[in-house]
């Protein structure tokens, strides 16, 4: 894990590394320095990593009204499950998505448009494919390359996935979250609603597959999504 972290904060670290080297060739402590600047620009870019990527969802706390039902089937599905409860953020926008983040802590992160046109036995299935996210550390490499997305490249953001979702995507998530809630047609039921409606989200671009819909290059159709679901 410390070597993927650093893979992916490598622009960062290296420039921090070479600066102080610099730096050494007209003030030899200079030298010195290089190792624990690039250790502490690493420990920034990570320990700041969530909050990050909050920051340029533009998410908010959940209200207390507004989010109850939210908040209950979160509760509700930790304690089935023993999976930590994560914070739970809100975007306000009318598109209809979620997204499971973990840097320092985790979150799920809901729009309101999503909360909105969900039933709880909809929102229930979505919640637990975000949880079995969470639980199975799929998105933390995500979440760190979202959270340093202009200073990275494809190449890094390729392999923040494959080394999170991977290959099966949320395909797998949703097979393992419909496990948690034992009721397949909910997430089912989820992805029909969402079909048609917006999905994308400003500033979350970054975040791939930790999207309940990820981003139009890396989406696996929901048509798909759907047929596999009807077929449990």
């Amino acid at each position: 894990m410390p070597f993927r972290i650093l893979a992916i904060f490598a622009l960062p670290v290296a420039a921090a590394f070479l600066v102080a080297v610099l730096i050494g060739l007209f003030w030899w402590p200079g030298f010195l320095l290089a190792l624990p600047l690039a250790a502490l620009v690493l420990w920034f870019f990570y320990s700041r990593a969530d909050q990050s990527v909050l920051t340029r969802l533009g998410a908010r706390d959940l209200g207390q009204r507004e989010g109850e039902r939210f908040r209950s089937t979160v509760e509700n599905l930790t304690l089935q499950s023993g999976i930590d409860h994560p914070n739970l953020w809100v975007v306000e926008t009318e598109a209809c998505n979620l997204a499971a983040i973990n840097g320092n802590e985790s979150a799920l992160v809901a729009t309101t448009g999503l909360l909105e046109t969900l039933d709880v036995m909809e929102l229930e299935g979505v919640v637990a494919h975000g949880l079995t996210k969470l639980s199975a550390g799929a998105v933390t490499y995500e979440t760190l390359a979202a959270s340093a997305a202009p200073l990275i490249t494809g190449f890094q953001r390729d392999m923040a996935r494959k080394w999170g979702t991977g290959e099966a995507g949320v395909v797998a998530f949703d097979l393992t979250g419909v496990g948690l809630t034992r009721y397949p047609p909910g997430l089912r039921s989820a992805l029909e609603q969402i079909d048609g409606r917006s999905t994308d989200i400003a500033g979350g671009e970054a975040l791939g597959t930790a999207w309940l819909v990820p981003p139009q290059e890396q989406r696996v159709p929901l048509d798909h999504r759907i047929e596999v679901l009807w077929e449990l």
